[in-house]
């Protein structure tokens, strides 16, 4: 569940991702999640601010995106004109250049995990890293290692992935879908 909260401090609102900690699978990955969420700082990645804690939740403090999805301004249009396109192409190229500049794969790019800032604007904001990765051998750092959990929602899902045996380029794959739908 993500509600809207406003700092009394501040003024400032906030995106708050509200996980119960009794519905989790597995602790560990989700830990993952905010770990490689506050290693991120770009324009059109979601940005995290701050993670708490009680008995029974995990709250994500995150910046508000109001626009709405990728996938619902499609579905609205039909389909976007070539300028549109190429505009949330390179907006959505540059977020997974960064990370993959910092060894992260997302694993689940799709038209529902890219948000608008507001109505009408077309800045967008790559969310949702619950199956992300990081792919480097942590004992050598220069040395990449195959991924082999097959992954990610299924209509985006690069062939390699089916196979179990794949890279980061699994995100490109995804984003040319998502193009292609655009």
């Amino acid at each position: 569940m993500v509600l809207k909260a406003k700092n009394k401090e501040t003024g400032v609102w906030r995106a708050v991702k509200v996980v119960k900690k009794s519905k989790l699978p597995d602790p560990d990955k989700f830990k993952s999640e905010f770990d490689i969420l506050r290693q991120l700082d770009h324009p059109n990645i979601i940005k995290l601010f701050e993670v708490f804690e009680d008995k029974k939740y995990i709250y994500f403090i995150m910046e508000v995106c109001e626009g709405g999805e990728l996938f619902e301004r499609i579905t609205e249009k039909g389909a976007f004109n070539e300028e549109e396109a190429k505009d949330a192409f390179n907006q959505i190229m540059k977020a997974i250049q960064y990370m993959h500049h910092n060894k992260i794969c997302h694993r689940d790019m799709k038209p529902e995990n890219l948000l608008f800032v507001k109505t009408g604007d077309s800045l967008l904001k790559l969310i949702d890293f619950g199956i992300s990765k990081t792919y480097f051998d942590k004992s050598n750092a220069d040395q990449t290692i195959k991924m082999k959990t097959r992954a990610g929602s299924l209509f985006y899902i690069s062939p390699e992935v089916f196979d179990g045996d794949y890279d980061e380029l699994c995100d490109i794959w995804s984003a040319g879908v998502i193009l292609y739908i655009m």
